[in-house]
């Protein structure tokens, strides 16, 4: 049978997961997305997977053994590009510049956002929002890997400024460091807003107390 094209998991006509996986998986995780964000994860189906793809549901379970597997498997990669993505911005982040850094780091998320780039994220999230299987497992393939990374953008700018701070509360503000900058995002895109990087920018400097550093 002859696969149906689904672009609806990326805005603008274009796939999200077959851009970097090959083949019929691709496709299958692209059609899953898609069967999610209408759906959710409780009433979408194999069945609603297996027509998005335009396979026999056989077929499907001949890469996926269930919905469980197939979700984790979205989780697990979506997780993978946003480290990758996340980590190459954090790389610019530069202490003797950090106001104009971190705006360079809100404005590249703002462009993603403009070319059309759907919230991944944000769907399986909302897909799946009550399962305590899947929220560990953002955790484990975003949540932690972010949390250590920004530990150590924190560490790096706090050693530059001279802050000394407990490890308990380095975590804290990283927390509220993280919640500002994706929050600040997903109003502005679900919203249609504008937004203001500058006032996003300077909450985060006073949210990790660099606004008085320098």
């Amino acid at each position: 049978m002859t696969a149906v094209p689904h672009c609806a998991p990326c805005a603008g006509g274009e796939p999200y997961f077959a851009r970097f996986v090959e083949g019929r998986r691709g496709e299958i995780l692209d059609a899953a997305l898609e069967v999610f964000a209408e759906k959710g994860y409780e009433r979408g189906t194999m069945r609603d997977i297996a027509a998005h793809v335009g396979v026999t549901e056989p077929a499907l379970y001949r890469h996926y053994a269930g919905k469980e597997a197939l979700f984790a498997d979205l989780v697990a990669l979506a997780g993978d590009q946003v480290i990758a993505r996340a980590s190459s911005i954090l790389d610019e982040v530069n202490p003797e510049n950090l106001r104009e850094s971190l705006l360079d780091l809100v404005r590249a998320r703002r462009r993603g956002h403009t070319k059309g780039e759907r919230p991944v994220i944000a769907t399986l999230l909302m897909a799946g929002p009550n399962n305590p299987t899947f929220l560990e497992l953002f955790q484990d393939s975003i949540g932690r890997p972010m949390t250590a990374r920004l530990a150590g953008i924190v560490a790096s700018v706090d050693r530059f400024y001279g802050i000394v701070r407990p490890e308990q509360e380095t975590a804290a503000k990283i927390r509220l460091f993280v919640s500002l900058f994706v929050g600040y995002h997903m109003t502005t895109k679900m919203l249609g807003d504008v937004g203001d990087d500058d006032a996003v920018v300077d909450g985060m400097l006073a949210i990790m107390g660099w606004d008085r550093a320098g």
